[in-house]
């Protein structure tokens, strides 16, 4: 499977923080960025640019790894993250908060659904917790802003992640018309 798929294969930014990520990482040391914005702000667009930027400059693809956060949690066991590649993506970290957040007012789920709910939330917020004290691996973290990241992943994961990372904020945008 390719690092960037079809719908961001023109993935472009210029945003300064991107350029500084990957030119660490060129450089040969270890970057590290949050990249916060609400739904629709472009975070996975300009994720893939970035992702764009390193492989025409020469980075190798078997050295980057791209995980949807929902299906890193859904299959998710220690070795993914220890053994992870020397560039990680983790898009969608703060999906599910974000989901309840915005979701209209709604009966409860049923106990084994919140079971389920929570085992993928504690999976989530280890695999996080196991990159973010990682040496020599660089990393770029997709989600909506700070405190639904301390929700997503716990506080002391979060306060983690922001002591040791860049932080990028995109600005919201207009949504598209799908006209679906």
């Amino acid at each position: 499977m390719p690092v960037i798929p079809p719908l961001f294969s023109d993935a472009e930014t210029g945003h300064p923080a991107i350029a500084q990520w990957c030119s660490t990482i060129l450089a040969g040391d270890t970057a590290r960025l949050l990249l916060l914005g609400p739904h629709w702000s472009g975070k996975t667009h300009t994720a893939y640019a970035a992702l764009r930027r390193l492989l025409a400059a020469g980075f190798r693809d078997e050295n980057i790894t791209v995980y949807q956060a929902q299906d890193l949690a859904a299959g998710y066991e220690p070795s993914t993250i220890e053994n992870t590649t020397t560039v990680t993506v983790i898009d969608d970290l703060t999906l599910s908060v974000d989901l309840v957040r915005e979701a209209a007012p709604r009966p409860p789920d049923s106990a084994e659904v919140q079971a389920m709910m929570a085992l993928k939330a504690g999976a989530l917020a280890d695999a996080t917790a196991r990159l973010s004290l990682l040496p020599r691996r660089s990393w770029l973290l997709v989600a909506s802003n700070l405190d639904c990241l301390a929700a997503a992943v716990g506080q002391e994961t979060a306060d983690r992640l922001v002591a040791v990372a860049e932080q990028a904020e995109l600005p919201a945008r207009p949504r598209p018309n799908l006209g679906w």
